[in-house]
């Protein structure tokens, strides 16, 4: 067999399976896809739980950097603050002040008579001196190393630790001096320490950093030398761990980009290789890696101190939650599966007996019943499948009595659709009876009956504004001819409205209602308008009289009663015909439609209708 023929095997295979437990199986349908359903939202929960625990632990390593930042930053300020208030004292002690200039313009033995010339004069057994303060200082300042002090005139440095103090006036050392004046005017912090350019310099340079300033002279404002303080790296170490937690990378960066700290010894000495922005602290930045960072400037010391926190370590630290939450949500769904499997197995079951026992009713076995436990909805099913077998033969029998019924009513139906004709033919010969006896006014209110009812029959219901409005003009004939001289109609159509669609029998009432409330059959002067006129998008129709009117009271009551239309009825006031015809105009065009009525008792009364601009067969 060729790997095509194994390949169309495998579809066809693959086909039926599909065809026989799947596409033929509704409750096999159901665990595939709740199933599935399960195993997207377990999976959408385990990413977000994941997504929001990386978030978490991202925040907390971030906010923990971000305090050994704030916690180091402190410790530089306070070293920062501590140095210079070395040089206020001994810029602001003249004594001091004096005794320094002196010790770097002279030669060293000149220095001691210098002193001892002083200690006569003052008489003082407790003389303060430059180099007490220095040794005071590096008492109080645990991190401090050392204090070297160098003389540019004379070309020699003294330096002094807690255990000793040496004076080297080697010779031929200040060009290199000049280097390092040159490198320290860049900037006041650097890791290149003292002992490189003089042997003076005791222990070693290893995880150190200095600040360096230069001495002038107060009074000619020249450069004397310059004061270089040592610091040990190791100090910051000790200070953030018993501080803060640590989390993640902590360097100290110079003005240039040099890095006087690194905790994790890599940059130490060096300049760092990529830019900090702060601007851009707190964000994801391309270093070695992804890393967060968090920078601070450490007041006017010209350092920054820069927190890093990477992405391997985030990885890290959510690599053993990733493991735990796909070992759980496995687990869940293996769970869900087999629950499901379980449900929907015990009711597949049911379903299936069900089926059989409608296929031996379905072949003619009608004694067939389903005995089912339970009180589920398929064992309502199997009641009335029992049921249906019980009934079915009483079901057959009215089914044909039912048809008969059927046949009865429409002939019922054909024989109501002759009786209109046949009435209104049999109006027509009493209308031409009447013309044959000279009874011409009979005859055209017979005629204007005829035409009413033939409209009114008709099973249309829907006509158009020039048929409505025709069809209340037909109606008022009659009583125009009764009420010879009495009754004044008015009839006005715009043209533009004429063909639009209304419903039927919508003015009519209206008009209706003027003869039966309004109109005064002892006087002469009764007249009634209908006019209909286009109004931008609507059809406005008014019907208004000089009849009796409405008292006020009972105008208030019908306006209520229009304004709850829909509602059930109360006991108060109804207008049948008023009520009929706003409640149709709002049923079929919606609330924003509809009739309004003014009246003023003795005057008449006006009802104003608005229906929406509509041709035969169109809709709102």
């Amino acid at each position: 067999m060729t790997i095509i023929e194994q390949g169309v095997l495998h579809i066809f295979r693959l086909r039926q399976f599909y065809l026989n437990h799947l596409k033929r199986k509704m409750f096999n349908k159901i665990v595939v896809l709740y199933s599935a359903v399960m195993i997207v939202l377990f999976a959408i929960a385990a990413t977000l739980v994941y997504q929001y625990q990386t978030q978490r632990i991202l925040r907390e390593q971030t906010d923990a950097n971000l305090k050994s930042a704030h916690v180091l930053n402190i410790y530089l300020s306070r070293q920062y603050e501590s140095i210079q208030n070395i040089f206020q004292q001994i810029y602001g002690d003249a004594t001091l002040s004096d005794e320094l200039i002196y010790f770097l313009n002279n030669e060293y033995e000149s220095y001691l008579k210098y002193r001892l010339d002083l200690y006569t004069k003052t008489g003082e057994q407790r003389l303060r001196s430059f180099n007490t303060l220095l040794k005071n200082y590096l008492e109080q300042e645990p991190s401090a190393k050392s204090v070297s002090i160098y003389s540019y005139p004379n070309d020699f440095d003294m330096h002094i630790s807690r255990t000793n103090q040496q004076l080297n006036n080697e010779s031929g050392s200040k060009s290199k001096w000049e280097n390092w004046f040159a490198r320290r005017e860049q900037h006041s912090w650097d890791t290149m320490p003292l002992n490189e350019l003089s042997g003076s310099a005791a222990g070693s340079s290893a995880r150190s950093y200095s600040y360096s300033r230069e001495l002038k002279d107060p009074w000619t404002l020249e450069r004397v030398g310059m004061l270089n303080v040592e610091f040990d790296a190791r100090q910051i170490s000790t200070w953030l761990e018993s501080r803060a937690s640590v989390k993640g990378r902590i360097m100290v960066l110079n003005a240039q980009g040099t890095v006087i700290y690194d905790s994790e010894d890599v940059y130490d000495g060096q300049t760092y290789p990529y830019r900090l922005e702060p601007e851009k602290a707190g964000d994801w930045v391309e270093l070695d890696e992804p890393s967060k960072v968090n920078m601070l400037n450490v007041g006017n010391a010209g350092l920054s101190v820069v927190g890093i926190v990477s992405k391997s370590s985030i990885e890290e630290n959510t690599e053993s939650l990733r493991t735990g939450l796909i070992l759980v949500t496995l687990v869940f769904m293996a769970a869900s599966f087999a629950i499901t499997f379980t449900i929907v197995r015990k009711f597949s079951k049911k379903v299936q007996r069900i089926i059989r026992s409608m296929n031996r009713i379905g072949e003619g076995d009608l004694s067939t019943r389903i005995q089912m436990s339970g009180e589920d909805e398929l064992q309502q099913i199997s009641r009335r499948f029992n049921d249906m077998g019980d009934r079915l033969e009483q079901y057959i029998d009215k089914m044909y009595t039912s048809e008969i019924k059927q046949k009865n009513a429409e002939l019922v139906a054909l024989q109501s659709q002759i009786n209109p004709h046949f009435l209104y033919n049999t109006l027509e010969s009493i209308r031409m009876k009447a013309y044959f006896v000279g009874a011409k006014e009979v005859g055209q209110m017979i005629y204007s009956l005829s035409v009413m009812f033939k409209n009114m029959v008709k099973k249309s219901t829907m006509v158009t504004v020039e048929e409505e409005i025709d069809m209340c003009s037909v109606y008022l004939d009659l009583f125009r001819i009764r009420y010879e001289g009495r009754l004044e109609t008015e009839i006005e159509v715009d043209p533009e409205i004429q063909n639009l669609s209304i419903i039927k029998l919508l003015v009519q009432p209206i008009v209706e209602n003027y003869i039966v409330h309004g109109f005064r059959p002892l006087e002469d002067n009764n007249k009634i308008s209908v006019r209909a006129h286009g109004a931008e998008d609507r059809v406005v129709i008014t019907v208004s009289d000089n009849g009796t009117g409405i008292p006020e009271e009972k105008l208030i009551q019908i306006r209520q009663t229009l304004d709850k239309v829909l509602q059930p009825p109360d006991k108060g006031y109804r207008s049948i015909g008023l009520m009929n015809v706003h409640e149709r105009i709002v049923l079929n065009y919606g609330s924003s439609y509809g009739v309004t009525i003014h009246s003023t008792e003795g005057q008449g009364t006006e009802v104003r209708m608005e229906i929406p601009k509509l041709r035969k067969g169109e809709t709102t």
